[in-house]
């Protein structure tokens, strides 16, 4: 891989990817620049109050009646991003998708099990807080926390 670097007469930074754009190497680079947003924070709505949060310390996020909320140390706060977007966004950082609504920061999976219902029960460490991995999400949870 070659990388160049010139500057320009606006400020704006601009990527040109050039050669096999089909191949892994330029989607793993397009998946790393497109996953970089500002310092990885995301803002949290409290009552009163926006909260912005590093990615890092957010737990899960969970979709419920239309809305997207984030559960953090600190409590639940509602996120303006869908799902899925945050799902896309926060996969390089740690984020996997586990059920239809709910994605979790595998940093915080202290263990997981197996339920009779076949689907798999994650517990969260420091917390007595569980959340159910299905069946359909489960094979591609196991092939992330390999990587």
């Amino acid at each position: 891989m070659k990388i160049s670097l010139e500057q320009a007469e606006n400020n704006e930074l601009e990527v040109i990817i050039r050669g096999n754009i089909q191949s892994q190497e330029a989607l793993n680079l397009v998946t790393v620049l497109g996953s970089s947003s500002a310092f990885g924070k995301i803002m949290l709505l409290g009552e009163d109050e926006s909260f912005l949060y590093n990615s890092k310390d957010i737990i899960y996020f969970e979709s419920a009646l239309g809305k997207t909320y984030a559960s953090t140390e600190n409590g639940k706060y509602e996120v303006r991003e869908k799902l899925y977007e945050l799902c896309d966004s926060l996969k390089s950082k740690g984020f996997i998708q586990i059920n239809k609504s709910t994605v979790v920061n595998i940093n915080f999976v202290k263990s997981i099990s197996a339920e009779f219902s076949g689907n798999y029960v994650a517990r969260i460490k420091g917390s007595d807080e569980t959340l159910v991995i299905s069946r359909k999400f489960f094979n591609s949870f196991k092939e992330f926390v390999r990587r």
